[in-house]
């Protein structure tokens, strides 16, 4: 037979195995719980809304952003070669820039500088942005024009259409 300590250390290992299965079964739970509640509400949410930013309905996750260009604020992108520098959005939160190619074309592209991620300036009077951190080097397009970023920056979808600029992440 057991003898008295033989029998409680028994007992403790039987409650550390009840306590660890019971805490286990308790921590999924509630792991699984808020997995549900949070996927019920992103699913429930009406971003619908017609003004920037909003989603665009398709379930994906996409966020636009739109820009007037007929607004006094967003006016340098009224003319061709126009360069507009936007602070942190929805959509990137190092800020975005956009650049007026042509009549009918816009390109937009994140100010998250390609080398070590900083924020990047807005442009000089040179048409060159430059990166704060390690003197990155961008042009209107987003290309490097020095570095020692090795990458463009990245680029978004933005389409014109009157005075109005979609941008879609």
């Amino acid at each position: 037979m057991f003898t008295d300590i033989e029998l409680y250390k028994l007992s403790c290992d039987i409650s550390r195995r009840d306590f660890i299965n019971k805490s286990a079964k308790t921590i999924g739970g509630i792991a699984v719980g808020s997995f549900v509640v949070t996927f019920i509400n992103a699913c429930s949410g009406d971003d619908s809304s017609p003004t920037s930013p909003n989603g665009n309905g398709n379930g994906g996750g996409a966020v636009q952003l739109t820009v007037d260009i007929s607004s006094a604020q967003n006016s340098s992108l009224q003319t061709v070669g126009g360069l507009l520098t936007l602070g942190a959005n929805d959509i990137d939160p190092q800020g975005i820039f956009i650049y007026r190619q042509s009549e009918s074309s816009v390109i937009a592209f994140s100010r998250e500088c390609t080398h070590e991620r900083c924020q990047v300036g807005s442009f000089a009077s040179n048409n060159i942005a430059t990166c704060p951190c390690h003197g990155s080097q961008y042009n209107q397009l987003g290309n490097v024009v020095t570095g020692p970023a090795a990458s463009s920056l990245r680029r978004y979808t933005a389409v014109l259409e009157g005075n109005i600029i979609t941008i879609t992440r």
